[in-house]
C-alpha cells in the first residue's frame, strides 16, 4: 500500500482561548477524495489551510507527499485586470508557455460551460460564474492535491447538480487526491469517497 498523500497525528490548534483541535489524527490516501463536515467554527477551513501549509500556529505533526497544490477557496480569486481565460492559464504559463496555457484554459472553462466568458473580466462575471472559473483554474493546474472549500456554494442548485459530476469525473481521470468540505450533505455524498466529523 503506498503511503498517505495526507498523515496528520496529535495535532492541537487554539485560536486565542478557543481549543480547535484536541490530539487529532486524519490521514488521505493518495487518490481519496475525503469530505470533512462540522459547524462552523469547529476548524474545517483550518485544517485545510494547514495541508496547504498557509496556516503555521499547530503543535503535532503533519506530513504530505502532494508535488502540484491547488485551492478553491470559499471566496473566489481571480486577478481583476485578467480576462476568465488568463485567470485559469495564468498558472500554467511556466510549465506550458503562452499558447498551450491559453489552450488549456479554454478547454477547462468550456467544461465548466464558460466558454461564452472567456474573454470577460472578473467584473462582468456573475458570483457563481466566478467561482466556475476558480474551479477551472485549480482543475486546469492538474494538481495531485485539490483543496475544495466549498466551491459550490455560490450557485444554484440546478447548475450544482450538472457540475458536480463533471468535477469528480476530473478529479478520478487525473487521479487527484482532495479534500472537500461542504454543508450541503447531497454534495458531499455525491463528491466524497469518505466522510469524516470534525
Amino acid at each position: 500500500m503506498s503511503d498517505p498523500m495526507v498523515s496528520i497525528t496529535d495535532l492541537w490548534v487554539t485560536l486565542g482561548e478557543l481549543l480547535i483541535f484536541e490530539k487529532f489524527e486524519m490521514q488521505v490516501q493518495q487518490g481519496e477524495v475525503l469530505g470533512l463536515v462540522g459547524e462552523s467554527g469547529r476548524g474545517k477551513t483550518t485544517l485545510m489551510r494547514i495541508v496547504a501549509g498557509l496556516e503555521k500556529n499547530y503543535q503535532g505533526r503533519v506530513s504530505t507527499a502532494f508535488q502540484r497544490l491547488a485551492y478553491v477557496f470559499q471566496d473566489v480569486r481571480l486577478l481583476p485586470w485578467l480576462n476568465a481565460a488568463e485567470n485559469v492559464a495564468l498558472p500554467l504559463m511556466a510549465d506550458l508557455g503562452h499558447a498551450k496555457a491559453l489552450d488549456r484554459a479554454h478547454e477547462y472553462l468550456r467544461q465548466m460551460k464558460l466558454e461564452r466568458v472567456a474573454s470577460h473580466t472578473p467584473a462582468q462575471l456573475s458570483g457563481g460564474m466566478a467561482q466556475r472559473v476558480g474551479i477551472a483554474r485549480a482543475l486546469a493546474y492538474r494538481p495531485d492535491m485539490l483543496l475544495l472549500d466549498e466551491p459550490f456554494s455560490a450557485l444554484d442548485e440546478n447548475l450544482r447538480h450538472h457540475l458536480l459530476p463533471l468535477v469528480k469525473r476530473a478529479i478520478r481521470r487525473e487521479k487527484t487526491t482532495a479534500i472537500y468540505i461542504s454543508h450541503n450533505p447531497l454534495d458531499m455524498n455525491a463528491m466524497a469517497d469518505r466522510i469524516i466529523q470534525i
